[in-house]
């Protein structure tokens, strides 16, 4: 037997809508030492939920996984239906259903195996219990395979921090409190961009702190897999965001998924909104897609799936239809060792972009990036921040991507820019205006900028300057007339230097993701400049 996931309870009623489906009858116990469901008789609960179904279309799509059952932990009676739910489809099939007596927490009811269907009526799976008793109780449950995985996984997990010690915290803790996850051969990186994390808080066999200088997201996650890779042992690896809320449960999938694969393939985690927990903010994203219809603009991002409320039946149906998606957001993504040895690393962009640009070099392998239904973390959306400072990082980045991956015309930049720097003075912005003009001054000066600079000081000088002006919606008009006389003489000067500017990023791309370049921007110790 093996454990393909886990069903998991809820950890807070705020969120129980993504784990549990009940009736009145039912009661939840969330206490963790004593998590448990409590039954009066008539209770029904279902498995009908974004973290506990059972998408069995992409199963059978990206595993080799045909037969499935479910390990069920009950105390009572009790009839147990199993059933599936396909696409744009108003009813459920019942798959199975059975009555189990005298159920004991110390001996799991094993429900009928399922063979799954490799064709267009593959759907989503899931149970639904009923108490028969005067009262009952369920615990927990698996899901459940007799067949072989393919292959054993290492994974290496990699968290880059920047002074986000209390998410760290309960990140770790409900990995290590994640019994299934006792079972599997991980390791987790925690790099400490900030360095403000204690050695000593991190003894666990399966823990490594590695102080890092600040080199934003992309240092962090790139110095995690320089140190992960010195190892030599992980097939696979996942980076997370600190200021993540985890289901641990989706890390033992994510091992089931490579585990079981039928071919290489990156998985994209999904964002739900922290601020709404039953909202999928996305699940993926495509990239550039509809440059043709809304005109130049570089790095347009579509999500797929976008603001999803996950309560209803229909909604999680609808994810049964795979969005084409060209990246997946480093706050949940996992990749092949395979992989990392054909694209390498990611770009020093600092923050922002960086995991696009990496997931279109995967893509440009030709390996799929999956967002796959029911894994997924809890973050902050995008546009819950409005700092000023990101939009230098936005816009350079944005910049060298679009370049490196596509042809960039100097005119289409140009008049982009202007109009966003003209709408922008019309509303008094000029701490964005001076965030505009940088990051385009700055990816003018090509790759030699990066290459030579010092992250952290480039930073705190990009922080000052988004803080150049002290009034927002006030009109300066000496400000304005400064901004825009600079902001036409960049522009201008940068013409001559177009195509050469292109070029240059291009060509520099292969170098700036390897280890010995990264070694020496990090300033790291076993570095030796190659002669």
């Amino acid at each position: 037997m093996h454990i393909v996931g886990g069903i998991k309870l809820p950890k807070s009623a705020d969120a129980s809508d993504l784990y549990m489906q009940c009736n009145e009858a039912i009661s939840i116990n969330y206490q963790e030492n004593d998590k448990k469901v409590v039954f009066r008789k008539g209770g029904i609960i279902s498995s009908s939920s974004y973290f506990n179904s059972f998408y069995e279309k992409f199963y059978t799509k990206y595993t080799t996984l045909s037969s499935i059952y479910y390990l069920l932990k009950l105390e009572g009676d009790f009839k147990v239906t199993v059933y599936r739910e396909v696409n744009g489809e108003n009813k459920k099939e019942v798959i199975s259903e059975e009555n189990f007596e005298n159920c004991q927490f110390s001996d799991p009811v094993k429900i009928l195996p399922i063979n799954l269907l490799q064709n267009e009526n593959a759907g989503r799976i899931y149970f639904e219990i009923t108490c028969s008793s005067e009262q009952g109780a369920f615990k927990e449950a698996w899901i459940a395979t007799d067949e072989n995985k393919p292959r054993d996984v290492s994974l290496g997990i990699i968290i880059c921090t920047f002074k986000k010690e209390d998410y760290i915290k309960n990140t770790l803790t409900r990995i290590f409190q994640d019994k299934l996850l006792e079972t599997k051969d991980f390791k987790i990186f925690v790099v400490d961009n900030g360095r403000t994390l204690d050695e000593a808080d991190f003894n666990e066999p399966k823990l490594k702190l590695v102080p890092n200088i600040n080199a934003g997201g992309s240092g962090g996650f790139t110095r995690g897999l320089v140190e992960a890779l010195e190892e030599n042992v992980y097939s696979h690896f996942l980076l997370m965001d600190d200021d993540i809320e985890l289901e641990s449960q989706c890390i033992y999938r994510l091992f089931s998924l490579h585990e079981y694969a039928n071919f290489d393939f990156a998985v994209a985690g999904g964002l739900l909104n922290l601020q709404k927990k039953y909202m999928l903010y996305e699940a993926g994203a495509t990239y550039n897609e509809d440059s043709k219809t809304r005109g130049f603009a570089p790095g347009s991002l579509t999500a797929a799936n976008h603001n999803i409320d996950l309560r209803s039946s229909s909604s999680l149906n609808r994810l049964l239809v795979e969005e084409h998606i060209d990246y997946g957001g480093f706050w949940f993504f996992s990749f092949s060792k395979d992989i990392v040895k054909e694209i390498k690393l990611p770009l020093p962009l600092f923050i922002k972009i960086d995991d696009i640009e990496f997931c279109l070099r995967i893509k440009d392998l030709g390996n799929k990036i999956v967002a796959f239904p029911s894994i997924a973390v809890w973050h902050q959306p995008a546009s819950a921040k409005n700092l000023d400072w990101e939009t230098y990082y936005y816009i350079r980045n944005d910049l060298i991507t679009y370049t490196i991956h596509y042809s960039i015309e100097y005119m289409d930049t140009v008049e982009h820019f202007t109009k966003v720097i003209l709408k922008s003075l019309s509303t008094f912005d000029y701490n964005h205006v001076e965030m505009v003009i940088k990051s385009f001054e700055d990816y003018t000066k090509g790759p030699d900028f990066i290459k030579n600079s010092d992250p952290e000081g480039l930073h705190l000088n990009i922080l000052k300057l988004s803080k150049s002006y002290n009034s927002k919606n006030e009109i300066d008009k000496l400000a304005g007339i400064k901004l825009l006389t600079r902001w036409f003489k960049i522009a201008a000067e940068s013409s001559l230097e177009w195509s050469s500017i292109s070029r240059q990023w291009k060509s520099a791309s292969k170098e700036m993701t390897s280890t010995t370049f990264w070694q020496q921007y990090l300033g790291l110790k076993n570095y030796s400049n190659p002669k």
